[in-house]
């Protein structure tokens, strides 16, 4: 994650984050967003990627999100706007406007929030925030500085601020997770045959980074309630469902092929072998080194019991 940040500006102040088929959201990309004039414009965020709009300027806003209206009124200096990946926005500005907007790969996120003691990740990222914070607001002016700076270190300073910032939320949003009264209604779950084409498209996809915005695009439902429907179907987030389904694999290599340690990381979606030994360690209560050391060859895949060969 310490890579550089792109920065830069939008071509023409109607963009915003549009679905681009060839593009790739490996890293994090800042851009500024202004309109020195009243402005509406819609657009669908790609489904790989969260954006983060930072309000530079108080503006005045009507925002529409998947058909539904989530803000109308004003937006402060400092705000931060955080839309799911995957979203329909449409959004009518009265006033000026100004936004730092942070287009923000979930996987990220996720490799942040990989423990189980977060209450619902894909809930968290599916769900619209709009978060008033003043560590926010002090941090937002300071990235706007960096970004104009001149000095060669300039774009490292961004990018430490950005990575600041997404923590910050980050950390408020898990907070909001805790304290959230339960919903009313009952979340009817996920249809059977939906199930099985969301574990298909994940397991065809194993070694690839996947949104819950994408698998529920893969089963023709929304990301907020496709999360919902799926944690009531199999007791779990996808989020976690799949870093399960990916430790599974793993096993399954580590017992029946030779392959390296990062060899099999790679295979199975992790970026790094210390993430990947992270996470099988949480799940599996051992290191891969040591648990292929105690394993026979004959693992199938989706059985958690394993027998221990002597």
């Amino acid at each position: 994650m310490n890579a550089p940040l792109l920065i830069g500006q939008y071509a023409r102040s109607s963009e915003a984050v549009p679905y681009e088929p060839d593009r790739g959201f490996e890293l994090p990309e800042v851009l500024r967003w202004t309109s020195g004039t009243p402005k509406a414009w819609g657009t669908r965020i790609d489904s790989r990627c969260i954006l983060v709009a930072l309000c530079l300027n108080q503006s005045l806003l009507t925002l529409t999100i998947d058909g539904a209206s989530f803000h109308d009124g004003v937006v402060d200096r400092g705000a931060a706007l955080v839309i799911p990946a995957g979203s329909q926005i449409d959004a009518r500005f009265a006033t000026p406007s100004d936004f730092l907007h942070v287009h923000v790969p979930p996987h990220w996120l996720t490799e942040w929030l990989d423990n189980d003691d977060v209450p619902d990740i894909d809930s968290m990222l599916s769900e619209p925030q709009h978060l008033r914070d003043p560590v926010v607001f002090k941090l937002t002016g300071t990235l706007l500085r960096a970004i104009h700076g001149k000095s060669s270190t300039s774009t490292l300073y961004a990018d430490g601020i950005t990575l600041s910032i997404l923590a910050r939320l980050l950390e408020i949003m898990a907070l909001r997770a805790t304290i959230k009264p339960a919903r009313a209604p009952s979340v009817s779950p996920l249809e059977a045959w939906r199930v099985k084409m969301a574990i298909d498209f994940i397991d065809q996809r194993i070694d690839q980074s996947m949104t819950s915005a994408e698998l529920g695009a893969a089963v023709g439902l929304s990301p907020m309630h496709f999360a919902a429907r799926f944690r009531a179907a199999t007791g779990t987030s996808p989020h976690t469902f799949i870093l399960r389904r990916r430790i599974e694999h793993a096993q399954t290599l580590l017992a029946t092929t030779k392959s390296t340690v990062a060899d099999i990381a790679f295979s199975v979606g992790f970026r790094t072998q210390a993430h990947f030994t992270t996470v099988f360690r949480r799940h599996v209560d051992d290191t891969p080194h040591r648990w292929r050391g105690k394993h026979g060859a004959t693992v199938r895949l989706g059985v958690r019991d394993l027998a221990k060969v002597a």
